[in-house]
């Protein structure tokens, strides 16, 4: 039945689209199943030569661009047309079993706003994607969200509420860890969830307009700038453990120097002291063997 009568469906589904996509049918009857009143939106980078069919054979809502954008501001082009209870945003190239989306769904239900998913140890591995990692863990770190790990809008699939949208703004999914820290500081509620099949299927994005990796460190850069200065975003809340000094700079550079120094240093201690301390002691070493 075409999911389109209803006045208010219960989950909406948001998939940015390529022209190149090849599992598109195979993907859309999984995600029809996951809930009998789900509204499908397909966000076309451009113009798709698939937007016929995906209308009149699976009642999609399809929207063409008709410009080149990458996934990020296609996710956050198809929130706005959303009109679920909750938001599911998946990409064309994943491959997972119905039970397993239908757990994003579940736990918004159950009274969760954010659902994000973790790295895969397997996809973080190959080169430039473990930076990427560091940065998601730095952030998370820096919010007082350390147990959440490498979770980030950055990976897919993930999940909002309703409340959590409309707080968070379908632009501001544009740059996922400005949309993080904006969850993070509104005080809504995130729930982590481990990547599936970690030895197969990549967690990132897989983007109709490939990100670069210091385009992800200028991103978080900014976000953590906003974190440590934006008073719209903190508010009256306490710095903390935020580490101010150290991120004052949105330069790229500096944002991977720390992402270096925090992944280097064990838990508990001064932030580097622990590196510090071993230089020093290495330093006294060297000046006692010259005298």
């Amino acid at each position: 039945m075409d999911n389109r009568i209803y006045h208010r469906p219960a989950v909406s589904v948001i998939i940015p689209l390529s022209d190149s996509a090849r599992n598109m049918k195979k993907l859309l009857s999984v995600v029809k199943r996951i809930d009998p009143h789900t509204e499908v939106i397909v966000v076309c980078n451009g113009v798709s030569s698939q937007e016929t069919s995906l209308s009149n054979e699976w009642g999609a809502q399809v929207i063409s661009t008709g410009l080149e954008v990458d996934s990020y501001e296609a996710r956050a082009i198809g929130s706005a047309h959303a009109r679920g209870d909750v938001v599911l945003f998946i990409d064309e190239c994943l491959t997972m079993p119905l039970l397993y989306l239908k757990k994003y769904v579940t736990l918004v239900k159950k009274g969760s706003d954010v659902i994000i998913t973790t790295c895969s140890d397997h996809w973080g591995s190959k080169r430039g994607n473990r930076s990427a990692g560091s940065a998601y863990c730095l952030l998370n770190h820096l919010l007082g969200q350390k147990s959440m790990g490498s979770a980030s809008f950055e990976n897919i699939p993930f999940a909002l509420s309703r409340k959590a949208l409309e707080a968070i703004g379908s632009e501001t999914l544009c740059n996922p860890a400005v949309a993080l820290v904006q969850a993070s500081v509104l005080g809504l509620k995130m729930t982590t969830i481990a990547p599936f099949a970690v030895e197969k299927q990549p967690t990132g994005t897989c983007d109709i307009v490939r990100k670069d990796i210091r385009t992800i460190y200028r991103e978080h850069a900014k976000a953590i700038q906003l974190l440590t200065g934006g008073t719209k975003l903190r508010r009256a809340e306490q710095d903390g453990q935020r580490h101010r000094d150290l991120v004052q700079s949105s330069d790229v550079l500096h944002l991977r120097s720390v992402i270096q120094l925090e992944s280097r240093v064990k838990e508990g201690g001064v932030w580097g002291g622990k590196r510090k301390a071993k230089y020093a002691r290495s330093h006294k070493k060297t000046r006692r063997r010259t005298h």
